[in-house]
């Protein structure tokens, strides 16, 4: 029987996952997420899901084992968001995304068997104006503290989201129409 591992503790990758029907398991491999010298927004988000779907999957002995791996990041300006370290930082985001358009990038990875298997979604996001005021609140909920770009699609978050143009799966955490694909390909259905 095909084995099915989530290399992530996230409860919202989970979450689409299990919308998919998926039965899996979660496997905890962490890993070092630093940009390399001139690397693009694209190279580095497909990267860290292809690190994080080979950290799982070296951690897991056996066969007929698939292994997921995705990475979302922000992007403004050419400009990264990734999670907010602290308040001030959640408000610079915030305040950055503000009535404004912005990409998520979301790449997902499947491993199996030491093939692997990427791709990487792209979704334009429009906020509208938000002021400190919202900001403030919005920080008080404490859903903007692990969310790249400092805010949750899926959650409170959602009300600052003027337009969407893409995945919402995807800026969720985890593209599930390009998973699904690769969970083919891979030989995984």
């Amino acid at each position: 029987m095909n084995k099915l591992y989530l290399s992530s503790q996230s409860p919202r990758r989970q979450e689409l996952l299990a919308q998919l029907g998926l039965t899996f398991k979660t496997i905890n491999a962490p890993i070092e997420e630093t940009a390399l010298p001139k690397e693009t927004p694209e190279s580095f988000v497909l990267r860290m899901a292809i690190e994080k779907s080979l950290a799982g999957f070296n951690k897991i002995p056996g066969k007929k084992i698939w292994v997921i791996g995705s990475d979302t990041i922000v992007l403004i300006d050419d400009k990264c968001l990734g999670k907010p370290n602290n308040k001030v930082d959640a408000f610079r985001m915030l305040r950055l995304l503000s009535g404004r358009k912005h990409h998520v990038l979301t790449s997902v990875a499947v491993v199996n068997n030491g093939a692997v298997f990427s791709a990487l979604n792209k979704t334009e996001v429009t906020f509208k104006e938000i002021n400190d005021n919202d900001i403030e609140s919005y920080w008080l909920t404490k859903e903007p503290q692990d969310k790249a770009g400092g805010y949750a699609i899926q959650g409170i978050g959602a009300k600052f989201i003027k337009e969407i143009k893409g995945s919402y799966s995807g800026v969720m955490g985890i593209a599930l129409f390009e998973l699904s694909g690769l969970l083919k390909e891979s030989g995984y259905h």
